[in-house]
Protein backbone atom coordinates (compact mmCIF):
# COMPACT_ATOMS: atom_id res chain seq x y z
CA UNK A 1 0.00 0.00 0.00
CA UNK A 2 1.10 3.58 -0.71
CA UNK A 3 0.52 6.09 1.78
CA UNK A 4 1.78 9.53 3.05
CA UNK A 5 2.43 11.02 6.43
CA UNK A 6 2.61 14.71 7.23
CA UNK A 7 4.00 15.15 10.64
CA UNK A 8 5.63 17.85 12.91
CA UNK A 9 8.98 17.15 14.49
CA UNK A 10 7.84 18.89 18.09
CA UNK A 11 4.73 16.58 18.05
CA UNK A 12 5.15 13.82 20.26
CA UNK A 13 2.10 11.94 18.37
CA UNK A 14 4.10 12.46 14.96
CA UNK A 15 7.32 11.02 16.87
CA UNK A 16 4.76 7.99 17.37
CA UNK A 17 3.85 8.11 13.33
CA UNK A 18 7.43 8.28 12.14
CA UNK A 19 8.27 5.28 14.15
CA UNK A 20 4.93 3.58 12.73
CA UNK A 21 5.82 4.64 8.94
CA UNK A 22 9.31 3.02 9.77
CA UNK A 23 7.65 -0.37 10.85
CA UNK A 24 5.03 0.18 7.70
CA UNK A 25 8.04 0.01 5.44
CA UNK A 26 10.13 -2.68 6.58
CA UNK A 27 6.72 -4.72 5.99
CA UNK A 28 6.75 -3.24 2.00
CA UNK A 29 4.51 -0.60 2.37
CA UNK A 30 5.65 2.55 0.39
CA UNK A 31 5.09 5.70 3.04
CA UNK A 32 6.15 9.35 1.96
CA UNK A 33 6.80 11.29 5.00
CA UNK A 34 6.28 15.21 4.74
CA UNK A 35 7.33 17.72 7.31
CA UNK A 36 5.26 20.21 8.22
CA UNK A 37 5.01 22.84 10.75
CA UNK A 38 2.34 22.64 13.01
CA UNK A 39 2.35 26.19 13.99
CA UNK A 40 5.01 28.38 12.00
CA UNK A 41 4.23 31.05 14.94
CA UNK A 42 6.27 29.70 17.67
CA UNK A 43 9.33 31.43 19.18
CA UNK A 44 12.56 31.06 16.91
CA UNK A 45 14.63 31.20 20.77
CA UNK A 46 12.15 28.31 21.98
CA UNK A 47 8.77 28.79 24.10
CA UNK A 48 8.75 27.36 27.39
CA UNK A 49 7.04 24.20 27.86
CA UNK A 50 5.97 24.99 31.51
CA UNK A 51 3.86 27.60 30.14
CA UNK A 52 0.90 24.96 29.17
CA UNK A 53 2.53 21.96 31.55
CA UNK A 54 -1.06 20.52 31.96
CA UNK A 55 -1.39 19.76 28.28
CA UNK A 56 1.76 18.53 27.50
CA UNK A 57 1.48 16.05 30.57
CA UNK A 58 -1.89 15.11 29.12
CA UNK A 59 -0.68 14.75 25.59
CA UNK A 60 2.55 12.62 26.84
CA UNK A 61 0.03 10.30 28.63
CA UNK A 62 -1.80 9.67 25.85
CA UNK A 63 0.64 9.27 23.58
CA UNK A 64 2.21 6.88 26.30
CA UNK A 65 -1.06 4.48 25.95
CA UNK A 66 -1.18 4.19 22.20
CA UNK A 67 2.40 3.18 22.18
CA UNK A 68 2.78 -0.58 20.83
CA UNK A 69 5.08 -2.93 21.97
CA UNK A 70 8.66 -2.14 20.68
CA UNK A 71 7.77 1.77 19.89
CA UNK A 72 9.39 4.67 22.03
CA UNK A 73 6.91 7.43 23.70
CA UNK A 74 8.44 10.07 25.04
CA UNK A 75 8.36 10.63 28.81
CA UNK A 76 9.45 14.22 29.19
CA UNK A 77 8.90 17.28 27.09
CA UNK A 78 11.91 19.33 26.54
CA UNK A 79 12.23 22.56 28.16
CA UNK A 80 11.75 24.79 25.00
CA UNK A 81 9.45 23.56 22.25
CA UNK A 82 11.05 23.95 18.71
CA UNK A 83 10.46 26.01 16.00
CA UNK A 84 10.50 23.60 13.67
CA UNK A 85 11.20 25.89 10.20
CA UNK A 86 15.29 24.77 10.49
CA UNK A 87 14.36 21.22 10.83
CA UNK A 88 12.02 20.76 7.97
CA UNK A 89 13.89 22.69 5.79
CA UNK A 90 16.43 20.30 6.91
CA UNK A 91 14.36 17.55 6.44
CA UNK A 92 13.65 18.61 2.81
CA UNK A 93 16.74 18.99 1.64
CA UNK A 94 18.08 15.65 3.11
CA UNK A 95 15.88 14.09 0.49
CA UNK A 96 18.67 15.21 -1.73
CA UNK A 97 21.45 13.94 -0.38
CA UNK A 98 19.65 10.60 0.43
CA UNK A 99 19.38 10.69 4.33
CA UNK A 100 16.07 11.81 4.54
CA UNK A 101 14.85 8.56 6.77
CA UNK A 102 17.73 8.83 9.25
CA UNK A 103 17.71 12.49 9.66
CA UNK A 104 13.89 12.34 10.03
CA UNK A 105 14.69 9.85 13.15
CA UNK A 106 17.16 11.61 14.47
CA UNK A 107 15.64 15.21 14.72
CA UNK A 108 12.77 13.30 16.39
CA UNK A 109 15.27 11.17 19.01
CA UNK A 110 17.02 14.95 19.46
CA UNK A 111 13.93 16.41 20.77
CA UNK A 112 11.64 14.08 22.21
CA UNK A 113 14.93 11.20 23.24
CA UNK A 114 17.42 14.06 24.65
CA UNK A 115 15.48 16.96 24.98
CA UNK A 116 17.16 19.55 22.53
CA UNK A 117 16.08 22.76 21.63
CA UNK A 118 16.82 22.98 17.31
CA UNK A 119 14.64 26.34 16.86
CA UNK A 120 18.48 27.46 15.35
CA UNK A 121 19.90 26.21 12.37
CA UNK A 122 23.24 26.21 14.03
CA UNK A 123 21.76 23.37 15.98
CA UNK A 124 20.45 21.73 13.22
CA UNK A 125 23.34 21.49 10.60
CA UNK A 126 25.35 19.32 13.16
CA UNK A 127 22.79 16.47 12.86
CA UNK A 128 22.69 16.88 8.96
CA UNK A 129 26.69 16.63 8.97
CA UNK A 130 26.47 13.61 11.43
CA UNK A 131 25.05 11.64 8.14
CA UNK A 132 26.55 13.18 5.56
CA UNK A 133 30.21 13.76 6.95
CA UNK A 134 30.36 11.13 9.24
CA UNK A 135 33.15 11.08 11.82
CA UNK A 136 36.32 8.97 10.51
CA UNK A 137 38.51 7.45 13.11
CA UNK A 138 41.82 9.02 12.07
CA UNK A 139 43.90 6.41 14.34
CA UNK A 140 43.06 3.56 12.33
CA UNK A 141 44.17 5.09 9.02
CA UNK A 142 47.61 6.71 9.75
CA UNK A 143 50.31 6.40 7.20
CA UNK A 144 47.14 6.18 4.32
CA UNK A 145 46.47 9.06 2.22
CA UNK A 146 43.22 10.90 3.04
CA UNK A 147 40.78 11.97 0.37
CA UNK A 148 39.87 16.10 0.89
CA UNK A 149 36.16 16.51 1.21
CA UNK A 150 34.79 16.75 -2.04
CA UNK A 151 37.37 16.14 -4.14
CA UNK A 152 35.97 14.61 -7.67
CA UNK A 153 32.80 15.88 -7.04
CA UNK A 154 32.31 18.89 -9.71
CA UNK A 155 29.37 20.39 -7.72
CA UNK A 156 31.06 23.49 -5.54
CA UNK A 157 27.98 23.39 -3.48
CA UNK A 158 29.19 19.98 -1.77
CA UNK A 159 31.47 20.68 0.21
CA UNK A 160 29.48 23.49 2.27
CA UNK A 161 26.20 20.05 1.62
CA UNK A 162 29.00 17.77 3.37
CA UNK A 163 29.19 20.04 6.50
CA UNK A 164 25.79 20.53 7.04
CA UNK A 165 25.44 23.69 5.08
CA UNK A 166 21.96 22.67 3.43
CA UNK A 167 19.77 25.00 5.72
CA UNK A 168 20.89 29.01 5.54
CA UNK A 169 21.87 30.68 8.82
CA UNK A 170 17.90 31.69 9.22
CA UNK A 171 16.80 28.28 8.41
CA UNK A 172 15.70 28.17 5.37
CA UNK A 173 16.24 25.64 2.74
CA UNK A 174 19.78 26.20 1.12
CA UNK A 175 17.93 25.16 -2.59
CA UNK A 176 15.30 26.26 -4.56
CA UNK A 177 13.76 22.66 -5.24
CA UNK A 178 14.33 21.76 -1.00
CA UNK A 179 12.01 25.46 -0.57
CA UNK A 180 9.56 23.89 -2.97
CA UNK A 181 9.09 21.00 -1.11
CA UNK A 182 8.44 22.82 2.34
CA UNK A 183 5.76 25.32 0.25
CA UNK A 184 4.74 21.90 -1.29
CA UNK A 185 3.87 19.82 1.87
CA UNK A 186 2.49 22.65 3.68
CA UNK A 187 -0.03 23.45 0.98
CA UNK A 188 -0.96 19.44 0.22
CA UNK A 189 -1.37 19.17 4.84
CA UNK A 190 -3.46 22.61 4.69
CA UNK A 191 -5.77 21.36 1.74
CA UNK A 192 -6.69 18.36 4.00
CA UNK A 193 -9.02 20.72 5.62
CA UNK A 194 -7.82 20.26 9.27
CA UNK A 195 -4.82 21.71 10.40
CA UNK A 196 -3.52 18.12 12.72
CA UNK A 197 -0.52 16.74 12.93
CA UNK A 198 0.05 13.64 12.51
CA UNK A 199 -2.19 13.40 9.11
CA UNK A 200 -2.43 9.70 6.97
CA UNK A 201 -3.59 9.92 3.50
CA UNK A 202 -4.34 6.13 1.98
CA UNK A 203 -3.88 5.79 -2.27
CA UNK A 204 -7.78 6.00 -2.63
CA UNK A 205 -7.52 9.44 -0.57
CA UNK A 206 -8.89 9.10 2.36
CA UNK A 207 -7.44 11.02 5.21
CA UNK A 208 -6.98 9.92 9.02
CA UNK A 209 -6.10 12.66 11.34
CA UNK A 210 -4.61 12.77 14.85
CA UNK A 211 -5.06 10.00 17.14
CA UNK A 212 -7.23 8.23 14.33
CA UNK A 213 -4.18 8.59 12.24
CA UNK A 214 -1.63 6.35 14.69
CA UNK A 215 -5.15 4.14 15.26
CA UNK A 216 -4.93 3.38 11.72
CA UNK A 217 -1.38 3.12 11.35
CA UNK A 218 -1.58 0.58 14.07
CA UNK A 219 -4.06 -1.26 11.74
CA UNK A 220 -2.19 -1.73 9.11
CA UNK A 221 0.65 -3.03 11.12
CA UNK A 222 -1.49 -5.63 12.44
CA UNK A 223 -2.51 -6.36 9.00
CA UNK A 224 -5.80 -4.98 9.30
CA UNK A 225 -7.56 -1.52 8.16
CA UNK A 226 -9.84 0.02 10.80
CA UNK A 227 -12.69 1.64 9.44
CA UNK A 228 -12.63 4.37 11.55
CA UNK A 229 -11.63 6.06 14.76
CA UNK A 230 -11.47 3.78 17.95
CA UNK A 231 -14.85 3.11 19.49
CA UNK A 232 -15.34 6.10 22.01
CA UNK A 233 -11.72 7.78 21.08
CA UNK A 234 -11.53 11.14 20.47
CA UNK A 235 -8.79 13.57 18.94
CA UNK A 236 -6.72 15.43 21.37
CA UNK A 237 -8.49 18.11 22.90
CA UNK A 238 -5.56 20.42 21.98
CA UNK A 239 -5.89 19.05 18.31
CA UNK A 240 -9.71 20.04 18.29
CA UNK A 241 -9.08 23.34 19.77
CA UNK A 242 -6.80 23.89 16.86
CA UNK A 243 -9.14 22.82 14.50
CA UNK A 244 -11.48 24.74 15.64
CA UNK A 245 -9.58 28.01 15.87
CA UNK A 246 -8.48 27.55 12.28
CA UNK A 247 -11.31 26.93 11.01
CA UNK A 248 -12.84 30.23 12.50
CA UNK A 249 -9.41 32.05 11.18
CA UNK A 250 -9.88 30.76 7.98
CA UNK A 251 -13.71 31.97 8.25
CA UNK A 252 -12.71 35.44 9.43
CA UNK A 253 -9.89 35.74 6.42
CA UNK A 254 -12.83 34.69 4.37
CA UNK A 255 -15.05 37.30 5.37
CA UNK A 256 -12.30 39.87 5.65
CA UNK A 257 -11.30 39.45 1.68
CA UNK A 258 -14.96 39.94 0.88
CA UNK A 259 -15.13 43.04 2.60
CA UNK A 260 -11.78 44.28 1.38
CA UNK A 261 -12.61 42.93 -2.14
CA UNK A 262 -16.08 45.48 -1.91
CA UNK A 263 -13.90 48.43 -0.65
CA UNK A 264 -11.81 47.85 -3.54
CA UNK A 265 -14.46 48.21 -5.91
CA UNK A 266 -15.73 51.03 -4.42
CA UNK A 267 -12.97 52.93 -4.68
CA UNK A 268 -12.00 52.00 -7.99
CA UNK A 269 -15.46 53.24 -8.96
CA UNK A 270 -15.08 56.81 -7.81
CA UNK A 271 -11.63 56.73 -8.40
CA UNK A 272 -10.74 59.43 -11.01
CA UNK A 273 -9.69 58.10 -14.32
CA UNK A 274 -6.26 59.13 -14.18
CA UNK A 275 -5.48 56.71 -11.04
CA UNK A 276 -3.10 54.45 -11.56
CA UNK A 277 -4.21 51.48 -9.32
CA UNK A 278 -2.29 48.50 -7.99
CA UNK A 279 -2.90 44.98 -10.06
CA UNK A 280 -5.52 42.83 -7.77
CA UNK A 281 -3.34 39.70 -6.00
CA UNK A 282 -0.15 41.56 -5.22
CA UNK A 283 0.71 40.56 -1.95
CA UNK A 284 4.44 41.36 -0.43
CA UNK A 285 5.78 37.00 -0.28
CA UNK A 286 7.19 36.40 3.40
CA UNK A 287 7.02 34.40 6.02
Amino acid sequence: MQLIVYGDFNCPYSYLASQRADALRRRGHRVDWCAVEHDPRLSMTGTPSVADADRWRRELAEVGALALPGEHAPINVPALISNTYAATSAYAESLTDGVADRLRRDLFDAIWVRGAHLSNAYDVRPLIAALTFPHVPVRSLLGLELPQPGLGNPDPAQPTRMLGGTITPTGAPLTTTGWRRVVGWRRQWLTLGVPVVPAAVNSTGVVHFGVDALTWLAGLLADREPDGPRAGRRPPASQTATATASERARASATASATALERATASERATAPANRTTEPAGTVNAGR
